[in-house]
């Protein structure tokens, strides 16, 4: 069992966190970001090196292989303390389950989620630079879901992006070769006739980790005129159905399969912080292709 985190350390990893996720940058609104689980104690009793695993969805795989690995914090990109709970019940919720047995083992729980959305190379940077060869400076505006943006001077930072590639576009095929490298991923669903337009060049792109249904439609209508492939982890059949009917192309890759292979960027920056980090081998996407 690994002993808890003192409340210096923690801070310092809270700290490091933020250094390149500001909290403020979360969408407040609706999002339940920052420690969701602080098991901290005093550092005479504290581990003297503890161990940060990190994760996209805090499961009871996940949590377990959090305290198999005497892990003393998890951060985990989605919170799941979403909604907030009202009651306990872990012989009937796992989640709860999840949390009782965490505490139990003295880990605490850290949740990011929109402040790496909305980051300067956080999560959306990371995919557009997965799109392949593209115009240094061409991530022409960041999205903000919510009236209020995190930076109002700062056109690149938000809640999805708006990429335009280098010179004449890329080959739609080019592009779909890159994104299952960038993603790690053999299949995904494109809404396109792919054998008739694989040599279509692409010019624009429309991005957005996980969900981009209110990223989408806060797009300019000179924007969403422009725009030649909506890129994101999920849309609803009624959204597909209306974009591929106005001529544009959806690719869509479940929804945290968008957002896992981030986790490698995160790791490396919390290293250069000092903090000794794993990414959970636990964590996939609930829904795969077959």
């Amino acid at each position: 069992m690994a002993k808890a985190i003192s409340r210096v350390q923690l801070q310092k990893i809270i700290g490091s966190i933020t250094k390149f996720y500001p909290a403020e940058l979360a969408d407040s609104a609706w999002d339940n970001t920052g420690l969701l689980i602080d098991c901290s104690v005093e550092e005479t009793t504290a581990i003297k090196n503890p161990k940060v695993l990190l994760t996209v969805d805090l499961t009871q795989e996940v949590a377990q292989e959090a305290i198999e690995n005497n892990c003393s914090v998890v951060i985990a990109y989605h919170p799941f303390i979403f909604p907030s709970f009202k009651s306990i019940a872990p012989t009937k919720n796992p989640q709860h389950k999840s949390m009782l047995k965490l505490i139990q083992n003295g880990i605490s729980v850290y949740s990011p989620h929109t402040a790496v959305d909305a980051a300067k190379g956080g999560v959306n940077d990371w995919l557009a630079e997965g799109l392949g060869k593209f115009q240094p400076g061409s991530i022409a505006k960041s999205i903000s879901i919510e009236a209020a943006r995190a930076c109002p001077t700062d056109e690149t930072i938000g809640y999805g992006r708006f990429v335009t590639l280098a010179g004449d576009g890329i080959k739609l095929s080019d592009l779909v070769s890159n994104i299952k490298s960038s993603l790690g991923l053999q299949h995904f669903q494109i809404s396109s006739n792919y054998a008739a337009q694989s040599d279509r060049l692409i010019k624009t792109v429309g991005l957005c980790a996980g969900s981009g249904s209110g990223v989408f439609k806060a797009l300019s209508a000179q924007q969403q005129q422009a725009v030649d492939v909506y890129y994101t982890g999920e849309l609803s059949h009624h959204e597909v159905l209306r974009l591929k009917e106005l001529g544009k192309i959806v690719i869509t890759c479940n929804h945290s399969n968008t957002e896992r292979g981030y986790l490698a960027v995160m790791q490396k920056n919390l290293a250069a912080e000092g903090i000794d980090t794993i990414v959970s081998t636990k964590d996939h996407d609930p829904l795969v292709f077959i």
